[in-house]
């Protein structure tokens, strides 16, 4: 005798959660803040916004333009090696995250670059001030001999200020575009001894010695976090390499089972699970970072209420 007890508790639970679900979404709020309410945002300016809270610098145009190219050709190399739709899907997607990848890698190393500039930046304030240079001296030696991207920022300085904006304008200005922890701290660290005219050198030594030792332990954290990303990537794409390796090596197996419903299923069901295990590593790489930045804040805040820093308080 059959027993479907156990079938039919499936199905009632199933067709429970349907229907909760159905009922959310058709739920309506009864009231609104604002009257009216504000206009949508598109796709396009939603993406953007995504874009330039992850730093990427990049258009959401051409990040569509780039990652579809990308998820177009890969999925049809997968559809015509697979012969199933599914494959196209998968390939769709792994063009996007790949390119999404690269952009992430690009910015991390812009990030690293520019923290081992502002270190060689502070030197040559500290060197200028050394000589009796003023803030504003040492502000246009750097903008002359600063490297890289640094140097670019001292630069739009010196344009802010040659059209009539005063240093400490310019200053905040370009520190709001540049949203850079550190550029921030010596900016009010420029701005405060400026305005109360003491010296630039018992302010930037300290924080000099507190850059390159956050330098350093970001360096170290970035390496790690460079080979678990690797590891991932390696993880996540090496089942669709077997695949293909397979449907070359015995089509006759291959190419039916994916040929069929239930191979296709079993494509995007291994697609959904390299995504979520790609972007959960990518997660947990990323908290290594938080000590790091969270010791940022607290070593400065504590070193301005102590020492030479208390002046940008």
């Amino acid at each position: 005798m059959e027993l479907y007890g156990p079938n039919v508790l499936v199905a009632f639970i199933g067709a429970a959660g349907v229907l909760i679900l159905t009922l959310v979404l058709q739920i309506k709020p009864e009231h609104r803040l604002i009257e009216g309410g504000t206009r949508r945002s598109t796709f396009v300016e939603r993406l953007q916004r995504k874009l330039n809270q992850a730093d990427l610098q990049v258009t959401a145009s051409e990040f569509l333009r780039i990652s579809l190219f990308l998820g177009l050709a890969l999925g049809l190399v997968l559809y015509l090696s697979l012969g199933a739709w599914t494959a196209f899907l998968v390939g769709l997607g792994i063009g996007i995250a790949g390119y999404w990848s690269y952009l992430e890698d690009r910015r991390d190393n812009r990030r690293r670059q520019y923290q081992d500039e502002m270190s060689a930046a502070i030197d040559m304030l500290l060197q200028a001030s050394s000589v009796g240079m003023g803030v504003p001296m040492a502000v246009q030696f750097a903008a002359e001999r600063a490297p890289g991207i640094v140097r670019a920022d001292f630069e739009k300085r010196r344009r802010l200020q040659a059209t009539g904006t005063p240093l400490e304008d310019a200053l905040k200005t370009v520190s709001a575009e540049r949203q850079d922890m550190l550029f921030d701290r010596l900016t009010e660290a420029l701005i405060s001894t400026h305005l109360r005219q003491t010296s630039l050198i018992d302010v930037l030594r300290p924080m000099n010695e507190l850059v390159r030792g956050l330098s350093a332990a970001r360096r170290r954290i970035a390496t790690a976090q460079v080979r678990i990303r690797w590891e991932a990537r390696i993880v996540c794409v090496a089942p669709f390499v077997f695949i293909l390796i397979l449907n070359q090596t015995a089509p006759d197996l291959q190419r039916p089972f994916y040929g069929s419903i239930v191979g296709q299923i079993a494509l995007v069901v291994i697609g959904a699970m390299c995504f979520s295990a790609y972007y959960l590593m990518n997660r947990i790489g990323a908290r290594a970072m938080r000590p790091v930045e969270s010791m940022n804040e607290s070593t400065l805040d504590e070193e301005q209420k102590a020492g030479a820093l208390g002046a940008l308080a």
